[in-house]
């Protein structure tokens, strides 16, 4: 409390929050001050995480970047350079997120305000678009394993199908090979059944007439080659060698069945073991049992498309959040202070203060002078 001359102005929470003030260390004083007169203060510790978070996320993407161009089939540095183009300058952006969110927060125009909240949610796009690609990229190589052994089943499977056809194929040679055989045979029997039913022989009578005068002719008999027989035997020797001809490719065509199916075995045994260890390999993934869990169907029965959607949504909520991390960490490093409201100065006049203070100030200067005497009076008798 100070007064002054016949008045005084007295201000007591300034007073007291002065005389506290003053215990403290001159840096922290001046910027206690300096956070009342701007209306806030600022965490920094808050901000150095905030911008850890910020170049971690930076690193990773460009880490990303920079492994994905390596694993080319014909990796330079020309193409590095050229695929960290883009991503260095996303990084700008990125960058720009933390003192946008503090504007946010420290602004006291609600048009910059606003202007500074759109870029926070443009900086967050952007980063949000690069951890997308940092997250596909680290759900393949927990894929890999189990798209290599579908592959595998599948593989397996047009193998299988393809032998299967080939065995079709191989089944209906054989029975059209059969059925021209039999045919053959069947043209044999009806020839050997004319044969047994052509004579040897074709015989005819033959009259001879009598040299005698009025006698009577001799009849006799002629028999020649029957001529049928002939062309029968032709036909059935014939025969008989499309017969054996038939009989040789039949042969032949069952002997290539035979080992179709016996091509067949390996392959169902191996595709039956591929598929127990594809079963195994997707029971053991995490990806495919949130699926699972997700649209109610059992791990070894969801789909690509399925993981696809979970991939998605696991993602681009990871992504935002991510994106959103450094962001509030910025947001909430801000403190508002409120100025506290100037008081009234009081004006005590000269009577008010002379009752007040009058009796009091003669007291301390009695003690005073008490005080003097008795150090004097002490003095003197000491010497």
């Amino acid at each position: 409390m100070n007064y002054s001359g016949p008045a005084g102005t007295v201000e007591p929470l300034h007073q007291a929050e002065l005389l506290v003030d003053e215990k403290l260390p001159k840096r922290q004083l001046a910027r206690l001050l300096r956070d009342r007169e701007r209306g806030y203060s600022i965490n920094v510790k808050q901000i150095v995480l905030a911008f850890v978070v910020e170049f971690t996320i930076i690193g990773l993407i460009l880490t990303n970047i920079y492994v994905t161009v390596a694993q080319l089939p014909d990796p330079s540095p020309f193409k590095t350079v050229q695929a960290m183009l883009f991503p260095v300058a996303m990084a700008m952006v990125e960058l720009a997120r933390v003192p946008l969110a503090i504007a946010v927060r420290t602004q006291n125009s609600w048009i910059v305000k606003l202007a500074a909240l759109v870029g926070v949610l443009c900086a967050v796009a952007v980063t949000s678009n690069s951890l997308y690609a940092i997250g596909a990229a680290s759900f393949t190589p927990r894929l890999e394993d189990t798209h290599r052994k579908d592959d595998v089943v599948k593989s397996l499977q047009d193998n299988l199908s393809r032998k299967q056809a080939e065995i079709e194929a191989a089944t209906e040679t054989v029975s059209q090979k059969r059925g021209d055989r039999d045919a053959l045979t069947q043209a044999l029997q009806s020839l050997n059944e004319q044969l047994t039913k052509q004579p040897m022989q074709n015989c005819s009578a033959l009259s001879i007439p009598n040299p005698l005068p009025g006698g009577a002719p001799t009849v006799t008999q002629k028999c020649s080659q029957n001529p049928a027989l002939k062309t029968l035997n032709s036909e059935i020797a014939s025969t008989k060698a499309k017969i054996d001809q038939a009989q040789a490719a039949l042969v032949q065509a069952d002997a290539g069945l035979r080992a179709k199916r016996d091509e067949l075995r390996p392959i169902s045994e191996a595709m039956s073991k591929a598929e127990a260890e594809n079963r195994e390999s997707v029971f053991q993934s995490q990806l495919h049992s949130l699926a699972a869990m997700l649209f109610r169907v059992d791990p070894d029965k969801v789909t690509p498309e399925q993981l696809k959607t979970l991939e998605f949504f696991l993602i681009v909520v990871s992504s935002i959040a991510a994106a959103c991390s450094s962001t509030l960490i910025a947001m909430t490093a801000v403190r508002r202070i409120k100025k506290p409201k100037d008081l009234a100065a009081v004006t005590i006049p000269d009577e008010a203060a002379a009752y007040l203070f009058g009796p009091l100030v003669a007291a301390i200067r009695k003690e005073a002078a008490d005080a003097v005497a008795a150090a004097a009076d002490r003095a003197n008798r000491g010497a």
